[in-house]
């Protein structure tokens, strides 16, 4: 993402409010005030002005305006509190972005830029993301730690401690032949495996490692024709099943496997449901809804699906993503935590990021210290560590066989914490931090 130009958002949920923020960061912070007809405010603090967008009519807003650098991202900033009208925040989007140099932001860059400017180290940046995704107690709780720094230096402790385990361990591969060379027994290295690996589990929780090997369950929800199938196709980027403009084409539950790696998460299953009816009379209808309802009962997340923005399917207490399905004007909908176009793909960049925030973060976690992407890596290390543990097992006496494979495992279970930690790799680490956000943040 490029950082000489200025960028602006809505930075508010776009379901219904009262008011809605319009964030605006960059050199030509000042230029969208001007061209809005916004009296630059002579100093950062807090203002009322008074904006004009179409037939020279008054806006009524609030300015919070920041000068660089004592801003969240670091430059010359300003944030706009305007009534929370889709269609005239679209219009104040689309005027600022008529300026050279001035264009919407991508997901997450307005902290891209606080990070890359100094005012947010890695790991706080993270924790921002994971507090914006925090749907319980316990994944607030997990934010937090990463933003306060205790989570860091707790997952540094685990790779250090591994670390120096490996070296122990390689140390007796390499120098058999130097007496002044201790390396680590067999019954030692067990013991301290152990140990470790039973402080890397409390920390993921047992709610969640227990159904580990079980894939989150993603729901498509909503009333027939509401677009649902369209958008399981898009979202596996293939033609899977049936979409049809003519309702109840489908009858089956349809899951099938949604790769979110590119997100920082594993897998999850994504399901395509018939649209659930009050009013089904004929058998196959009624097996149908029977079906779907059932799917839903074990659903980790639900993706509630209404082209209309009006979300009347009842609240089951199931984390839930509204999304205005079939939205081609590309106009966000009132009610609607996200609008996409199956057809052009707009926004399912976003609602893919979602998935992958919420899926690994609702009941399957409830019980976890960790927020998903550190949850994840730690899953991957503590498999690693139960391999070493088993060509472990059964070793007689203090001499360590085999040494070579336990190594193999000790080193890929190393990587994962060093993803975790941010020591390797960071470029990779760095771009699936930032595309976890939403546009705005």
């Amino acid at each position: 993402m490029s950082v000489g130009d200025t960028i602006v958002a809505r930075a508010s949920s776009p379901g219904p409010a009262r008011r809605a923020v319009v964030r605006i960061s960059g050199p030509d912070t000042t230029a969208v005030l001007d061209c809005l007809d916004i009296d630059t405010p002579p100093a950062r603090g807090a203002f009322r002005a008074r904006a004009t967008l179409v037939s020279k009519s008054d806006l009524p807003l609030l300015v919070l305006r920041f000068i660089a650098p004592a801003s969240y991202t670091g430059e010359d900033a300003a944030e706009l509190l305007v009534p929370a009208n889709a269609h005239l925040v679209e219009l104040l989007l689309d005027r600022a972005c008529a300026i050279e140099g001035v264009r919407r932001a991508e997901p997450g860059e307005f902290t891209a830029r606080a990070y890359l400017a100094g005012r947010l180290t890695l790991a706080q940046a993270e924790g921002v993301a994971a507090k914006i995704a925090a749907d319980h107690t316990k994944s607030l709780e997990a934010a937090d730690r990463v933003l306060s720094g205790q989570a860091g230096l707790e997952h540094r402790a685990w790779a250090d401690r591994l670390a120096s385990l490996l070296a122990r361990v390689e140390a007796g591969i390499d120098f058999t032949d130097q007496e002044d060379v201790v390396a680590v027994t067999s019954c030692q290295l067990r013991d301290a495996l152990e140990e470790l690996r039973r402080k890397i589990a409390a920390a993921i929780g047992t709610t969640h490692r227990a159904r580990a090997a079980e894939r989150p369950l993603v729901a498509l929800v909503g009333p027939p024709n509401a677009g649902k199938s369209t958008l399981f196709n898009a979202l596996l980027g293939r033609t899977r099943v049936v979409a049809s403009p003519t309702p109840g084409t489908t009858r089956d539950v349809i899951i099938e496997t949604l790769d979110l790696s590119a997100h920082g998460v594993g897998p999850v299953d994504l399901a395509d449901l018939p649209g659930l009816e009050q009013a089904a009379t004929d058998p196959i209808s009624q097996a149908a809804q029977t079906n779907a309802r059932n799917t839903l009962e074990h659903a980790d997340l639900i993706l509630l699906c209404d082209p209309q923005a009006r979300f009347e399917h009842e609240e089951t207490g199931t984390p839930t993503i509204r999304i205005q399905t079939q939205a081609d004007d590309h106009l966000p909908g009132e009610g609607a935590h996200l609008s996409i176009c199956s057809l052009d793909g707009w926004h399912l960049g976003t609602l893919a990021r979602m998935i992958a925030a919420h899926a690994f973060g609702s009941r399957r976690a409830d019980d976890s210290d960790l927020i998903p992407r550190h949850r994840a890596h730690a899953n991957a290390a503590t498999d690693l560590l139960d391999a070493a543990l088993a060509t472990l097992e059964g070793q007689p006496g203090d001499d360590l066989l085999d040494a070579e494979l336990i190594a193999g495992s000790l080193r890929g279970a190393l990587d994962h914490l060093g993803s975790i930690t941010g020591q390797i790799p960071p470029d990779e680490i760095i771009g699936r931090i930032f595309a976890s956000f939403c546009i705005g943040k």
